[in-house]
């Protein structure tokens, strides 16, 4: 054996099945669980695809680098432009206390309506996965892993937790599961994130199959595979088909009891516990957990050459149709200019989910375009394109200040004060510092302005309690009563609830939410 397959081996020689049981099960959001009694260290993991985000969820966290979406970068066609914007997020990653990238994002565009096309590079299986394997090469070149995900047909949102995928097997080769291929073979990829559907009858994270077969005997897979949150259907068949990982913890289907009474059924034996729990030592090794890497305080890059980077690759997968020669424009021509569509006043840099991030500077087309020329700049909103309705942020309001407390009363002292910019609230366990997270609440104010006068309406997607005011007014009062399930939150979340006020143009109020 090598230097570490002898760790690995003594190790594992040492683990009761219990504890190997615990090493393959998720501790919190983003972590792993330790077996202390061998010093065997946690793992913490980060979204996403476009920007290490640390221990935020949804676009809330430690601000970071925002590189472009999947589908700008595909536009590119340059694998090595890929290979150091890789590069960049695992720095950000080691800035964030993180071991493993839960990225590249290498399902396919199928349908245009396929609800995470902007986190996939391309409709072309084999641009997908040259562009994956440059990704990975730089991502892991900085001793941090990978989950190249979703594996596989995972190309549609469209109940995405029970649907079937049904895919005849040389499709499934020359299409679906080329990227992957490629992301084992030429990019190395020590881990993979196995998908929600099932593939022909069979849930991805229990496809002994795919997992095994195709995987690791076929493409000689050596890494570990982390199933996507909340995604395991099973214990033994998971642990049979080499799931090594299930996310997040405190486990549904692993953890001590569950794989103990699936060995005892006969569902799985020991050989195939041991075969995942190498599969995280391994992992664990290969991204220094073992001397301390990982965890810890989150950091900031936000370096002058990251964005110059982000910026040449925008520009690379930027495609012009035509010109007929009048771009681009020239400023010292103009004398006014019309900015028309409802992502010019927002900043659209990113896609939602696992790929949001809180970013280092997010400039909407028409601030930036305000702040360069010194001309007359109209705008015109025109349609709503938003699926639902977007949090309130800039410009009509700069930012809120929630004040924490410790209960459910929003009374006592204040234990934390955070700025968020705009009204969007999502923790797992404690908010911040200094909150319990179990027992807290909050109160977020701002001032908020809008442009024209007349009847607005307030919405709310919540999971708890809360009530919003303008100035002494409550426009939303949620705090009893049952209000359905929405789609929001993992599907936590309600069903939007909506209030409506009259407001006046220019007139500064106050906004107050109470959760």
């Amino acid at each position: 054996m090598t230097g570490y397959d002898g760790r690995i081996a003594e190790l594992l020689g040492e683990m009761t099945v219990a504890e190997k049981a615990e090493l393959v099960t998720g501790e919190g959001i983003w972590t792993t669980r330790t077996v202390e009694r061998l010093s065997i260290p946690a793992m913490t993991v980060t979204d996403g695809p476009n920007g290490a985000r640390g221990g935020g969820l949804m676009g809330t966290g430690t601000p970071t680098a925002c590189i472009p979406a999947g589908s700008v970068l595909g536009a590119t066609w340059d694998p090595d432009l890929l290979e150091e914007l890789g590069g960049l997020l695992a720095d950000e990653c080691g800035v964030k206390g993180a071991n493993v990238l839960l990225a590249p994002t290498i399902n396919l565009h199928r349908n245009p309506l396929g609800g995470r096309n902007f986190e996939c590079y391309s409709e072309d299986p084999v641009l997908t996965g040259v562009l994956a394997a440059g990704f990975i090469r730089g991502v892991q070149s900085r001793n941090v892993a990978v989950t190249a995900k979703h594996f596989v047909a995972n190309d549609s949102e469209f109940e995405r937790n029970t649907i079937d995928s049904q895919v005849d097997e040389r499709t499934l080769r020359e299409v679906y599961m080329l990227p992957f291929e490629y992301a084992v073979k030429d990019g190395d990829a020590w881990g993979i994130m196995s998908s929600y559907n099932r593939i022909n009858g069979t849930f991805a994270s229990e496809h002994e199959w795919l997992l095994g077969t195709v995987l690791r005997d076929q493409w000689g897979f050596d890494g570990f595979v982390v199933s996507d949150w909340f995604a395991v259907r099973s214990t033994g068949p998971s642990v049979a088909a080499g799931l090594s990982l299930e996310m997040p913890g405190r486990g549904q289907w692993y953890g001590p009891e569950k794989i103990i009474e699936a060995l005892e059924a006969g569902e799985c034996d020991e050989a195939d516990l041991d075969r995942i729990v190498v599969d995280m030592l391994k992992v664990l090794e290969r991204t220094g957990a073992f001397d301390g890497v990982g965890g810890g305080e989150e950091g900031q890059l936000d370096r002058p050459e990251d964005r110059a980077l982000i910026r040449r690759a925008a520009s690379e997968g930027t495609v012009l149709v035509t010109n007929d020669g009048f771009l681009p424009l020239d400023p010292s021509t103009l004398e006014s200019l019309a900015v028309i569509g409802p992502n010019a006043q927002a900043a659209k840099i990113m896609g939602g989910g696992s790929a949001a991030v809180r970013p280092y500077r997010n400039i909407s087309p028409l601030t930036a375009l305000s702040e360069r020329l010194d001309i007359e700049i109209r705008h015109a909103h025109g349609c709503d394109i938003d699926r639902s309705t977007p949090p309130i942020g800039a410009p009509h309001v700069s930012s809120l200040t929630a004040d924490f407390f410790n209960g459910f009363d929003h009374d006592g002292d204040v234990v934390a004060s955070k700025a968020y910019e705009k009204a969007d609230f999502k923790f797992f366990g404690s908010p911040t510092d200094g909150v319990e997270g179990t027992k807290y609440s909050f109160r977020a104010t701002a001032t908020l302005t809008v442009d024209f006068a007349g009847p607005y309406e307030l919405k709310l997607v919540q999971n708890g309690k809360t009530r919003v005011m303008i100035g002494d007014d409550v426009v939303i009062d949620a705090t009893d009563g049952d209000f359905g399930r929405g789609d929001d939150f993992f599907g936590l979340g309600s069903a939007e609830i909506t209030g409506t006020i009259n407001l006046e143009a220019d007139t500064p109020v106050d906004l107050t939410i109470e959760y």
